[in-house]
C-alpha cells in the first residue's frame, strides 16, 4: 500500500483520494507553499478529474486512438498540476514524460491490450473492450498522477532544481525503484474505480 493517507474524514474520501491528497500535501510543503492551504486538494482534484476523463477515452471505438487519448490526457494533467504549482516546463518535455509514464504503467494494467484487441470486433467487441479498458485507464491515470507527484516531491525535497532533465530523471528513478508500490497503487485504483461505479 502506498504510504500514509494524511488527515481528514476518511469516510468521505476514497482510499485513492486520500493517497493523492497526502502526496500533494508533501509536495506543497517541500515547495514551501504551505501557506496555500487549498493547493493540495486542488492538485489531488486535478488528478481525479483526469482519471475520470480517461474513462471517457476508453469509449473511443478506434483501437489505439483510445490509448493515445489517454496519454494526451496524462500530459494535460501534468500541465495543469504545473500551472497550480506555478512551474513552467516545456510542453514537449511533459509530453515525453507523460508518454514514458503511461507506457511504463500500461504494463501493470495488462487488460489494456485485451480491451484494445476486443475493439477490432465490431459492435459487442467495441462495447466489451471499452468496458474492460475503463477501469484500467482510470487506474493508470491515477497512478500517473501519483508517480508525477512523488517524483516532483523527491526532486524538490533533495533541493533539486525542477527543470526538464532533472524531472525526467526523477520520474525514471521513481518508476525504476518503486515497482511494487506502483503495482499496489494500480491494484487499489482499480478497486476504487469499481467502488465509485
Amino acid at each position: 500500500m502506498p504510504e500514509g493517507t494524511g488527515g481528514g474524514d476518511e469516510k468521505n474520501k476514497s482510499i485513492m483520494s486520500a493517497h493523492l491528497l497526502h502526496i500533494a500535501v508533501k509536495l506543497v510543503e517541500a515547495m514551501d507553499k504551505g501557506k496555500e492551504e487549498a493547493l493540495p486538494q486542488e492538485i489531488a482534484d486535478v488528478v481525479k478529474l483526469h482519471a475520470k476523463i480517461a474513462v471517457g477515452s476508453a469509449w473511443i471505438p478506434v483501437p489505439g486512438a483510445d490509448v493515445a487519448a489517454g496519454a494526451a490526457n496524462i500530459w494535460t494533467m501534468y500541465l495543469r498540476i504545473n500551472s497550480k504549482l506555478g512551474m513552467k516546463l516545456g510542453e514537449s518535455a511533459l509530453k515525453t514524460i507523460a508518454s514514458a509514464v503511461a507506457t511504463n504503467l500500461a504494463s501493470y494494467a495488462a487488460v489494456l491490450a485485451v480491451g484494445g484487441a476486443m475493439k477490432f470486433i465490431p459492435g459487442i467487441g467495441s462495447i466489451g473492450g471499452a468496458a474492460i479498458m475503463s477501469g484500467a485507464l482510470y487506474a493508470v491515470t491515477l497512478a500517473s498522477g501519483y508517480v508525477y507527484l512523488k517524483a516532483l516531491t523527491a526532486l524538490v525535497g533533495k533541493g533539486g532544481v525542477v527543470d526538464e532533465n532533472q524531472l525526467k530523471a526523477s520520474v525514471d528513478d521513481f518508476l525504476k525503484n518503486n515497482k511494487s508500490e506502483i503495482k499496489e497503487f494500480i491494484k487499489e485504483a482499480k478497486k476504487d474505480y469499481k467502488n465509485e461505479n
